[in-house]
């Protein structure tokens, strides 16, 4: 448990310094690049999504959860992901033009190949991350990620401010898997270039091939906004459907993978060692849940002041929809952890059958917004919707796999539930003083004056329900040093 919790330190340092220096450059490239040129990025991002997703081919999970693994394993993974990037890179390069021909956009097709460079490097990518990652070895992979990104950023930065527009974020992210490449080679213990072979493609077809084929449906689906919206409402209403997601996607997406790059693997050793029980996945949902639901009620509450701190003025009709993506992304807490826990213990096959169950659905309820009702704010509504399905569809399938789940379920959850519930107090009486439909942002004492009165409140509440947070060693060590740093005082 201690090497679990170390990791998860090292994933969430990571994840938060990445975090904020991708804020940083969001900052900067929000007032750089016009919402078109960012919508026309985000675009091509879903168009070859599909391909991101097929040279994945779950090569990394495979290694993961594999329980003893040897040079003929790793040289398959190696193996089957350079030759799914070199057809992937061909693919996308020959049908660029036809992409921007579709969306009327011939700007399109050339930052559509600079992306696909990609492709050729992320091979060498997918093996070594999963190694360490196997490993435990997240110490490295902080330093690694964390300079990658930084360049990354720097050459994004700098490209957009000579005028690159669109192809600047694309260059940037080529410059961030070579760094990755580079940098977890020099990380690995034995620094070998591991021969490509092909000897055990069969059992990484069986596990890659459900894999791919659930994370193609879901790419599909998650990407619908993009795909449709850019299509039918045009790249500055992608633009601003981004912006408003990707205000959930700071807990849904960034914090959560911090966690889901520890939790695969923890819950794969747990596995292995005959201790994934119900209580383990409870326990794990109940320090999920008092996290994310207080950050989706302050960003949903205050979502003109963050868009307006984080992004500058052009990006204000983004508010609308952010209470609703954070509503979504408040009932996907309880659904985050089913899939890493589903691949861990074996059961990848229904992880495979909801995911062609509830990301269709998705998709067709997107599409429908957006060719029926052509507004942004339906377009969320069907996000919304979709949520609804999918949050009680995959805890049936993980207590499918592990019975016991949906006993445990509710006492996990309800402690989180009301320590959110004081946490959001304050900001609830202040935004609604102020206004729930106010046009200017609130001063910005009064916004730091609510959070800080409702964490306050949330700790109290914490430690009146005996929330399992107040028993992590971490929360105890910070507890005794405000302790006496107040009673020194």
């Amino acid at each position: 448990m201690t090497t679990v919790r170390r990791a998860l330190a090292l994933s969430f340092l990571e994840r938060y310094l990445s975090i904020m220096l991708a804020l940083a450059s969001n900052m900067v490239l929000a007032r750089l690049l016009t919402p078109h040129e960012i919508g026309l990025y985000s675009v091509t991002l879903a168009v070859i999504g599909v391909a991101q997703v097929l040279r994945d081919f779950g090569i990394g999970n495979y290694l993961i959860q594999e329980k003893e693994i040897t040079d003929a394993h790793v040289g398959t993974a190696f193996g089957v992901s350079l030759l799914l990037g070199g057809t992937l890179f061909l693919l996308v390069v020959m049908l660029a033009p036809m992409a921007a021909s579709f969306y009327e956009e011939p700007a399109m097709a050339a930052t559509m190949r600079i992306a696909a460079l990609n492709f050729l490097v992320l091979p060498f990518c997918t093996v070594s991350m999963s190694l360490l990652r196997r490993a435990m070895r997240f110490q490295a992979l902080l330093y690694v990620s964390l300079g990658a990104t930084a360049l990354s950023l720097l050459v994004t930065v700098a490209l957009a401010w000579s005028g690159w527009g669109a192809n600047s974020m694309a260059v940037g992210s080529v410059v961030q898997s070579l760094a990755i490449a580079l940098g977890t080679w020099l990380a690995s213990q034995d620094r070998l270039l591991h021969m490509p072979t092909l000897v055990l493609w069969r059992p990484l077809l069986r596990f890659g091939g459900q894999s791919a084929l659930t994370n193609v449906v879901t790419t599909i689906s998650m990407d619908a906004n993009d795909l449709v919206v850019g299509k039918v409402l045009g790249f500055q209403s992608v633009a601003m459907i981004s912006r408003a997601q990707g205000l959930m996607n700071l807990f849904h997406r960034d914090v959560m993978g911090a966690i889901r790059n520890v939790a695969m693997p923890a819950f794969a050793q747990a596995h292995r060692e005959g201790q994934a029980d119900a209580a383990i996945f409870g326990r794990a949902l109940s320090l999920l849940t008092v996290f994310a639901w207080p950050f989706y009620g302050l960003t949903a509450m205050f979502a003109l002041e963050v868009l307006r701190l984080l992004f500058g003025l052009q990006w204000d009709a983004a508010a609308s929809m952010v209470p609703i993506f954070c509503l979504s992304g408040a009932l996907g807490a309880l659904n985050s952890l089913v899939p890493s826990w589903l691949v861990a213990v074996g059961r990848i096959d229904l992880l495979t059958r909801m995911e062609l169950l509830v990301q269709p659905l998705r998709l067709l309820l997107v599409v429908a917004a957006a060719l029926v009702w052509r507004s942004v704010e339906a377009v969320a509504i069907a996000f919304l919707l979709s949520s609804l399905v999918a949050a009680p569809g995959f805890l049936w399938a993980a207590n499918r796999a592990t019975p016991g789940i949906f006993k445990v379920l509710m006492p996990s959850v309800a402690p989180s539930l009301l320590v959110a519930s004081f946490v959001l107090l304050p900001a609830l009486v202040c935004t609604t003083v102020f206004g729930l439909d106010r046009q200017q942002p609130l001063p910005l004492v009064w916004l730091a004056a609510s959070v800080a009165a409702g964490i306050a409140l949330g700790l109290a509440a914490c430690e009146r329900v005996n929330h399992p947070l107040c028993r992590e060693p971490a929360y105890q060590s910070l507890k005794a040093r405000l302790w006496r740093m107040f009673t020194w005082v």
